[in-house]
């Protein structure tokens, strides 16, 4: 009996680990592999009451070595809490990445003035480069009509522009004329910084001085996972430059020069602090009621704060659940024109004029939702996010009193985007599922196929041509179909972790990370 029990303890000890691992592994949530580093830990230290208790050897030397043994494992914990240091996640998987305590941060070592080539070009834009001025486009959801570039990029490679450092941050570009626009981070200063679209050199650069995210949300456990500096994409109008920062500094600046036309720190204004992993949220320009509205913290109340566009005065809030990482959209359901957004646990539509809600339908979970909410048809909706929270198909209609009803028509955790968003070809949705580009039915949220791993990156979507910035910096350009996608083209456009989202403007292609930024000529159509 003794035997028996000796044997099936150790084999359960064993396997545990195995176990959890092979699970985390078949629910594709990768953000549980922290699950399976913890139970490693606890399965050396349940091996070792294993041995004290029921080892062959003498009680007396079973104690002894135990003692010792524990005595190592608290020392090596001990060494290891005072030579290494945790520096974030060397991916959107969450996995760790380390340093030694006495190695420069890497806040710190980052220079307090980023160098910039100079400005010279041989490469003429003229007729090539295009204005694009909101995040991820004029319907800000990553896609549009055709390419604007040729894709077979092994007979006709894309031509080098520039290539320049940059200030840490997971800011995205926009384009006007000359100007392309972006936010960073230079030492303890958030930056908005406009570039010659040209030649990468600084046109001007607005800072905000003592403004960094881990300087306010360093203990929180998870802004160091995500890294430092601004998370949103600048947003160009009428000449005017509108950007919400990491902390929740707001700023309108003049286009041409720079000068801060006004600004507001919106979130210290409201009493709160900026959401988790930093605000990430770009603002939404509404011309029509003369206003931009921004996210606001992530928890219940001010959600989405709109602004005049002139004054920046607050002119309505919408209270809500709480602010999330994607950016409001100006839609339209039932014939009525309405901004959807995502909140920190609900799908909502507001009147523009008032923020007034029209409809609301409840998305639990107390995760990030990044993704942008994406139209399906005529009146469906189709909002993506991972953790496990699980995509959405709402159907939305207006009734005839003016009303507006919500259905909800699947949840599926077969597209589970975590810093992207989805795309729509007809009948399916694309998107990168855990790191994996994925093919779901619209039908039902079934997974048609998943198949190239391309990481947590980003992509925009043009007809049927998929440009893929990857984790890794490789930019993939390919066709997509419900049977498969085929790649056309691969460029090394960067070369570490990226998670900010690629700009296209006519054929120019801009791309940076939290390290370097490039830009390049895609070839003809």
């Amino acid at each position: 009996m003794k035997s028996a029990l000796r044997f099936l303890s150790l084999a359960f000890i064993l396997l545990v680990t195995p176990g959890i691992a092979l699970w985390v592994h078949r629910s594709e949530m990768t953000h549980l592999w922290w699950v399976v580093f913890g139970s490693g830990i606890f399965s050396l230290l349940f091996l070792g009451l294993w041995y004290l208790v029921l080892g062959k050897a003498p009680f007396q030397t079973r104690r002894k070595r135990f003692g010792m043994a524990l005595l190592a494992f608290v020392v090596l914990g001990f060494l290891a809490s005072r030579t290494i240091r945790y520096e974030g996640s060397t991916s959107g998987s969450s996995f760790p990445k380390f340093a030694w305590t006495w190695s420069p941060r890497a806040a710190e070592a980052a220079p307090s003035v980023i160098e910039t080539p100079p400005a010279t070009t041989s490469i003429d834009l003229t007729g090539r480069s295009a204005d694009l001025t909101d995040f991820l486009g004029p319907d800000r959801d990553g896609m549009f009509e055709k390419p604007t570039f040729g894709t077979d990029w092994q007979a006709n490679p894309p031509e080098l522009i520039w290539r320049r450092p940059i200030g840490k941050g997971w800011s995205g570009f926009t384009v006007s004329g000359n100007r392309a626009l972006t936010q960073q981070q230079v030492g303890d200063d958030e930056h908005v910084t406009a570039l010659d679209l040209a030649t990468g050199a600084d046109l001007w650069s607005h800072a905000d001085p003592q403004t960094r995210l881990l300087l306010e949300r360093a203990e929180n456990g998870g802004a160091a996972m995500g890294g430092d500096g601004p998370r949103a994409t600048p947003v160009l109008h009428n000449g005017r430059v509108y950007t919400m920062g990491g902390t929740g500094i707001i700023n309108c600046l003049d286009l041409t020069t720079g000068e801060e036309i006004w600004s507001r720190h919106l979130l210290r204004e409201l009493g709160a602090v900026a959401q988790r992993w930093g605000m990430a949220s770009s603002p939404l320009v509404l011309e029509s009621e003369g206003l931009v509205a921004f996210a606001g913290p992530d928890h219940r109340g001010a959600s989405l704060v709109a602004c005049d566009l002139a004054t920046g005065k607050t002119r309505w809030t919408h209270e809500g659940s709480g602010g999330s990482y994607s950016s409001a959209r100006l839609m339209e359901f039932g014939g009525v024109r309405q901004i959807v957004t995502i909140d920190y646990s609900a799908v909502c539509g507001l009147d523009p004029a008032t923020g007034r809600t029209l409809w609301s339908h409840d998305w639990p979970g107390t995760f990030p939702k990044v993704g942008q909410p994406i139209a399906v048809g005529g009146d469906r909706l189709l909002v993506t996010a991972s953790y496990g929270v699980g995509s959405l198909l709402l159907k939305i209609q207006k009734a005839a009193d003016g009303s507006f009803a919500v259905e909800r028509l699947w949840k599926t955790t077969y597209l589970k985007t975590k810093f992207s968003s989805a795309a729509v070809i007809g009948d399916h949705a694309y998107g990168l599922d855990e790191g994996r580009l994925a093919c779901i039915a619209l039908a039902d949220g079934k997974r048609v196929w998943k198949n190239e791993k391309f990481g947590f990156g980003q992509h925009l979507l043009f007809g049927s041509t998929l440009l893929v910035q990857t984790e890794s910096g490789e930019v993939v350009v390919g066709t997509l179909d419900p049977g498969r996608f085929t790649e056309s083209g691969r460029l090394p456009a960067l070369s570490s972790m990226t998670w900010n989202p690629p700009t296209v403007a006519g054929r120019v292609l801009l791309v940076r990370n939290d390290l370097e930024a490039a830009a390049y000529l895609l070839p003809a159509p």
